[in-house]
């Protein structure tokens, strides 16, 4: 049962791929959009389909009203989401911000999703297990330049960008909505997610330390694994054929597990 509604603006399929065995399901970090991902397919096994999440206020969806409230985004999306998954296997993946919007769509998911056992894992990237407090609250509240200052620090925004206030007028808001999620998100006590978790990490990512990311296991009721990649906070983009080949290794064993079970 697989309805295939690629029309909704929540879901960007880089290469509609009707045929595959498990679907990867790609949740952005703040500012960025779904094209993060476009390239993805081509490094991943033709078995596999890439699905990225498109938010509010940003690519094709740039007219819309960024969203900072978490129930708002997340349940509209997956609303779309769960007729596009229909009865196949699928996995999340999120980056920053992503990886929190990932886990609290793992949860739900859980929850009310039509096939139970359809989530086989779970991959968070370059974000602090969620049961630890938040280090940062209030950027959302920050002036223009302030938050401009903050964008410099992370170093994702190209520095032409942070330069050209005509741009960054339009830009803020869907940064600042997306801080909002992050720095209001207030994590519920839960049972660990019945699936395997795999966490990446960046050493040069000073604000999100090993230990942070180890902490994701007590989330997992399955096998953890952590990799750390060399590299800061953006390391999807500059470590990314060593995140890719480590991802793909891994969805080859669940494809595996999934063929022999």
């Amino acid at each position: 049962m697989n309805p295939q509604r690629t029309d909704s603006p929540w879901l960007h399929i880089p290469k509609p791929n009707p045929g595959a065995r498990l679907r990867l399901v790609c949740f952005p970090y703040a500012g960025g959009s779904a094209t993060i991902y476009r390239e993805w397919p081509a490094s991943l096994s033709p078995d596999i389909e890439v699905v990225a999440i498109q938010l509010p206020g940003r690519g094709n969806r740039f007219m819309d009203k960024p969203v900072g409230v978490l129930d708002a985004v997340i349940e509209p999306m997956l609303a779309v989401l769960i007729p596009y998954l229909g009865d196949k296997p699928f996995v999340l993946f999120g980056h920053s911000m992503g990886a929190m919007l990932a886990y609290e769509s793992a949860k739900r998911l859980e929850s009310v999703f039509p096939f139970p056992g359809s989530l086989k894992h779970l991959f968070v990237s370059a974000f602090r297990a969620v049961q630890l407090p938040r280090t940062d609250q209030g950027r959302y509240l920050l002036s223009n330049d302030e938050l401009k200052e903050e964008l410099r620090r992370l170093n994702g925004t190209p520095e032409a960008l942070l330069q050209n206030d005509e741009l960054m007028e339009l830009y803020l808001p869907t940064i600042r909505a997306d801080m909002q999620l992050c720095d209001t998100y207030v994590y519920a006590e839960s049972p660990p997610l019945p699936c395997g978790l795999t966490a990446f990490g960046g050493t040069a990512d000073s604000g999100i330390p090993q230990d942070d990311l180890q902490a994701w296991e007590t989330q997992s009721g399955q096998a953890f694994e952590l990799h750390m990649l060399a590299g800061g906070h953006f390391f999807i983009h500059s470590e990314a054929p060593q995140l890719l080949q480590l991802l793909s290794d891994r969805l080859d064993r669940i494809l595996h597990q999934h063929t022999s079970a």
